[in-house]
Formats: C-alpha cells, sequence, structure tokens
C-alpha cells in the first residue's frame, strides 16, 4: 500500500459498510535526516491494512470507524498546511500524527505542544529555524485533546513500553502538533488531537516492534473515541 501526501481517502468499501463513518486521521512523516525509511510510515500503512480488513480492536468497540492515512513531508509549515487541509477535507474524528523518536525506547504519547520553531538540523527543504514561533497569536502551549492516561494504561496492559512525554521537542513534529491543535482549537474544538513518537523501529535492538507500535495505536483509537473524560491515573513524569 502506498500513500502520500496529496493521495488521501476513505475507500467506497470501507464507506458503505457503515451508516455512519468515523475518519480517524492518522499522519505519517517521509525520511529525514539521511535515513532511508521512517518507521513512523510503515506503522500507519499497517495500521491502515488492519483498518481495511476490519481487524482493529477499535473498529469492534466503535461502529464506523475507518483509517485514512495522510504521509507528511518532514518540513517546517509544510507539513501542517497539509495536515490541517485534510482535516478541513475530511471532518475526522480523531488526528493522531505518529512520528519518530530516535533513542528512545518507549511509545511516547505526547501531551504538550510549544509555539517554538528551533531546529537543531534542516527539515527536508533546508529550513533551520532558531527561537521562532510558529504563529504569532498563538498561545504558548497546547495540550492533546486525547485520552493518553487512559490509553497509556491500556497500553502498558497490553506489555507494551509506554510512557506520557511533556516535550515533542520543536523540530517538525512538534511543529505539526501545535499547528493542528491551534488549527482544530479555532475550527472544531469537538475533535481531539495528538501526536506519538515511536522508536526506532528497524533497529536491532528495538524495544517495540512494529505490531506492537501499531496495536498502541489501535487502543490508543479505542480510548480517545470515548467521551468520557480521561483517567486520572497517577502516570505523571518527575523530569
Amino acid at each position: 500500500m502506498n500513500f502520500n501526501a496529496i493521495d488521501f481517502h476513505v475507500s467506497r468499501r470501507q464507506a458503505g459498510a457503515v451508516a455512519t463513518v468515523h475518519p480517524i486521521l492518522v499522519s505519517a512523516f517521509e525520511p529525514f535526516g539521511g535515513a532511508q525509511r521512517n518507521p513512523s510510515h510503515d506503522v500507519v500503512q499497517e495500521l491502515t491494512r488492519r483498518a481495511e480488513r476490519g481487524q482493529l480492536s477499535a473498529q469492534q468497540e466503535h461502529a464506523g470507524v475507518v483509517v485514512v492515512p495522510v504521509l507528511l513531508p518532514v518540513e517546517f509549515s509544510t507539513a501542517g498546511q497539509l495536515l490541517t487541509r485534510a482535516i478541513s477535507e475530511h471532518r475526522p474524528a480523531l488526528v493522531i500524527s505518529v512520528g519518530l523518536a530516535a533513542g528512545t525506547d518507549t511509545i511516547r504519547l505526547e501531551r504538550v505542544g510549544l509555539n517554538l520553531r528551533d531546529a537543531r538540523i534542516p527539515d527536508n527543504a533546508g529550513a533551520q529555524p532558531v527561537d521562532e514561533p510558529i504563529t504569532a497569536e498563538g498561545e504558548s502551549a497546547l495540550f492533546s485533546t486525547l485520552r493518553l492516561k487512559a490509553a497509556g494504561e491500556r497500553i502498558a496492559a497490553a506489555d507494551i513500553p509506554v510512557s506520557l512525554s511533556l516535550s515533542a521537542g520543536s523540530y517538525v513534529c512538534n511543529d505539526l502538533l501545535y499547528t493542528v491543535l491551534h488549527h482544530l482549537g479555532r475550527q472544531a474544538p469537538q475533535t481531539r488531537a495528538g501526536f506519538v513518537h515511536v522508536p526506532d523501529l528497524h533497529a536491532a535492538d528495538a524495544p517495540v516492534t512494529v505490531g506492537q507500535a501499531v496495536l498502541a495505536l489501535d487502543l490508543l483509537i479505542c480510548e480517545s473515541l470515548s467521551e468520557a473524560p480521561d483517567t486520572a491515573a497517577q502516570l505523571g513524569a518527575l523530569h
């Protein structure tokens, strides 16, 4: 299965199977920094395959769930513009973005997007902003609206390494998270959204498999489609 930044759709087979369709917009990134692959792409591809076969837990728990994949360039501004365009087209129930956090040993559920661009390396278009706001009129920080603690408990119960993270960095991943939250806060505040970082799943000593990462996203969708408030579990970080 191939998908790219401008090729996103809900298949007729998926949409026609139920009276009400609940699109889940899930984005991945292209490779960056000289890498040949980005594991976020592998995870979203496999999640989409399972959704097309009706194999997601989210589809058993919530009627009408379909996954709409979007592949984004690792570029400041452009990634956010493409994803907000997809949001306007599909009016999804949830928006979940996935990116790579090399060196991490858990599935990281990001809690906060910062209004900050500060790039240690250039993006794929050569941009390397330093201490710039994402949007001049925006809040300093915006919080994910997914049910992260409920999902974190459920992912941990499936024996998948998971953590709640207070920083999505200041590169394109954070840029995308903040841009989406800022857009939804003004255009569709009822739509929940957030960001997930995965480890380098291609490393020989990867702490998480692609299958585990897919299951983690599936469970995050399950919990975030619930109308209940997030759980009050004690999952905060000390540092």
